[in-house]
């Protein structure tokens, strides 16, 4: 077995007293899961990072950078970088060292320039061949199984869409990055492990919506044993920056969270600056927040700007400036709120009250386009997501409306492993779901039924569906418990909806492989167990389960589910590039649930696939970004209002409890037909 001394270990508290300490990740070699998240990187590209194993002891194979879950592709190489028998080797390129990998510190490094695969340590090409690969580096120290976690330590992983010389690897890695590289440009990720990691750890080019900061797990989610963690880096080859202090960049970030009127002190934007070194440090003096965007500005009061700390889930508030909405805001901070930049992030939040009587629809962005640092004006590196934020209304303010949530949270949030229930609840929350469609409970049900204060049906408290209310349910037979948990809700208004919460079964090809992109797919083997496996599920779930129970034709009735199949209205002819260049492809359960009179509310919402392309499945993992499997179907005298997929959560620039995306949907009664 390798060692290593556990001495060294320290905890999260310990690390964030001494955040400007050089650290390394440790990882056991058993069942750490350090995932980036990172999709498809066709060449050009460059990977490089500082290794040092436990011992000379290696596994047949021992991964630096793999695909991890969902990564199997005939495409693309998910084991780009290995330690193979000992020696350094990339898999789909064929190219390895001569030489045994010592356990003392080395920087390893693996280009393509889409003519050929380079493989380096410590700076000299060791092997090369003419070949050009995609790969995915999904995951640091792990592909997918456990007896091929890395054992030792891993510092300084970066991930770049360029091909770096020779001569560049060589300047600059002994050093930390700075903006001067002559390729910072093409920087996807950055990690230097300095702040610790916990649950996650920061991409330090990364913002928003697939930001790919670390998600650290283990690769049986609901085993016991320890996730990744830090250490004192003791590599006296690299030398950590110490003066002073620089700017290293700073990014704007947006939310996509719409906002309910009346809400107070909504997250609306944050901007994020990172920084190295300790002397003379730099101060923000002032910025710039451009709302030109937005549609009606009087729908909006009290545009505050907060210092928040240096992480994203941090709990602090430090008011630095209130201002009235108008369609530029330039805020200069007095001396005394003037904020002093710490080493490493540190971030600034924009909060904006929305009035009782605006406009619901009304598209709300607020952008932070500017900053000054010591008497400097600064642009912000941009981010934005797909999604708009609009003013919306709940059923605390409007007994006509209600906003039903559709999430399944991954095998009961256990994929997050120390505050994943807590972030799971922190969204439901956040959501002002009146209905949450759930899938995936297995033993968390109960937990967040309690949290909530809402009524919960679900077939046993480790079963997978979970079907929620705030208002009273009213159970109806299922022909498939695993599958569907029907239920009649009386809502608030006194009106009834018949809500199915579904877990269809999925084709077993191509599974959840991976190859939904895949050029070399041929779907219609996929569209052919499409029609036999989950079709009939709802087909069950239509005619056994709601048909018998539908008190009048025009009763609501709303399917909230992991649906396992993707829909025709996405895989069209004009979006085949997302979809690994296939299209039309005739998905046959969605097809069928439109033919039988019920609206995909999301679509419907947001008609053209290109504008919006969203996926569900699985938000987290790049490859995999355009797979819409969960819907919000629904008919009736209902109607959809709005309609959104939430892949972040409500702290922004932070990580995802989930690999499914939530789907939002805010319903009205169409209240001239209502009928008790």
């Amino acid at each position: 077995m390798k060692k290593i001394l556990t001495l060294l270990t320290v905890c999260i508290a310990t690390l964030q007293a001494i955040q400007c300490q050089n650290m390394a990740l440790h990882l056991d070699g058993k069942d750490n899961n350090v995932r980036t998240g990172i999709g498809f990187m066709k060449a050009p590209w460059t990977l490089e990072a500082w290794i040092k194993g436990d011992d000379t002891s290696w596994k047949e194979t021992e991964v630096i950078f793999g695909g991890g879950e969902y990564s199997t592709y005939s495409h693309a190489d998910n084991y780009p970088l290995v330690v193979r028998q000992g020696k350094l080797y990339s898999t789909r390129a064929g190219i390895g060292t001569q030489g045994w990998l010592d356990d003392n510190w080395h920087h390893v490094a693996l280009t393509c320039n889409g003519k050929n695969t380079s493989l380096y340590i410590d700076g000299m090409c060791k092997a090369q061949k003419d070949t050009a690969v995609t790969i995915i580096p999904g995951a640091i120290g792990v592909s997918e199984y456990a007896n091929e976690v890395f054992g030792g330590l891993i510092d300084e992983v970066r991930i770049w869409n360029c091909a770096l010389t020779p001569e560049t690897l060589r300047k600059w890695m002994y050093c930390p990055l700075n903006d001067t590289h002559t390729a910072f440009r093409n920087l996807i990720a950055y990690y230097n492990f300095d702040a610790g990691i916990n649950d996650t750890a920061l991409n330090w080019v990364g913002g928003g919506y697939h930001s790919y900061h670390l998600r650290n797990g283990r690769v049986a989610y609901n085993g016991n044993g320890n996730i990744a963690y830090t250490v004192p880096n003791d590599n006296k080859k690299f030398k950590e920056y110490h003066g002073t202090q620089k700017l290293f960049n700073a990014v704007s970030i947006e939310s996509e969270w719409s906002v309910d009127r009346g809400s107070k002190e909504n997250q609306m934007a944050k901007l994020r600056i990172i920084t190295l070194g300790k002397e003379l440090p730099m101060r923000l003096e002032g910025l710039t927040l451009d709302l030109s965007e937005t549609d009606h500005l009087n729908g909006l009061s009290d545009i505050k700007v907060y210092y928040t700390g240096q992480t994203a889930r941090s709990p602090q508030r430090d008011l630095l400036a209130t201002y009235a909405a108008k369609k530029q805001i330039r805020i200069t901070l007095p001396p005394k709120k003037q904020v002093q930049l710490s080493e490493g992030a540190n971030y600034i939040l924009v909060t904006a009250d929305v009035k009782g009587n605006a406009k619901t629809g009304t598209k709300i962005r607020i952008k932070i386009s500017s900053y000054t640092l010591n008497g400097e004006n600064k642009t912000p590196r941009q981010i934005k997501p797909y999604v708009d934020q609009r003013i919306t209304e709940n059923s605390s303010t409007n007994s006509n409306v209600f906003r039903v949530v559709q999430w399944n949270i991954w095998h009961g949030g256990r994929h997050v492993p120390l505050q994943g229930y807590e972030r799971i609840i922190e969204l439901l929350k956040a959501s002002k779901a009146d209905i949450i469609t759930m899938q995936e409970g297995y033993g968390f049900q109960k937990q967040i039924a309690d949290a909530l204060h809402y009524h919960l049906q679900t077939p046993s408290h480790d079963d997978n569906l979970c079907l929620y209310s705030h208002f009273p349910l009213e159970k109806q037979t299922s022909s498939d418990s695993f599958c569907s948990n029907p239920a009649i809700i009386r809502m608030g208004n006194g009106h009834s909806v018949l809500v199915d919460n579904c877990w269809l079964h999925y084709a077993y090809h191509p599974d959840y492989t991976g190859s939904f992109p895949d050029p070399q797919h041929d779907p219609s083997h996929w569209v052919a167990e499409d029609s036999i496996r989950p079709m009939a599920d709802a087909q069950r779930m239509l005619d056994k389960d709601l048909a018998p129970v539908l008190q009048r034709e025009d009763m609501p009735v709303i399917l909230g589910g992991d649906f396992n199949s993707c829909s025709h209205l996405d895989w069209t002819a004009k979006a085949a590039p997302l979809h690994g260049d296939h299209g039309p492809v005739s998905f046959p359960t969605s097809r069928f649930l439109i033919e039988r009179g019920y609206k995909d509310s999301f679509r419907e919402m947001n008609p053209d696939e290109m504008a919006r392309p969203e996926g569900t499945f699985a938000g987290i993992y790049g490859q995999l970004d355009f797979n819409r499997i969960d819907f919000l179907y629904y008919k009736g005298n209902i109607q959809a209002i709005s309609s959104s997929i939430i892949q972040t959560a409500p702290e922004i620039d932070d990580i995802w409890a989930s690999d499914h995306s939530a789907v939002v949907t805010t319903f009205k009664w169409n209240c001239s037909s209502i009928r008790h």
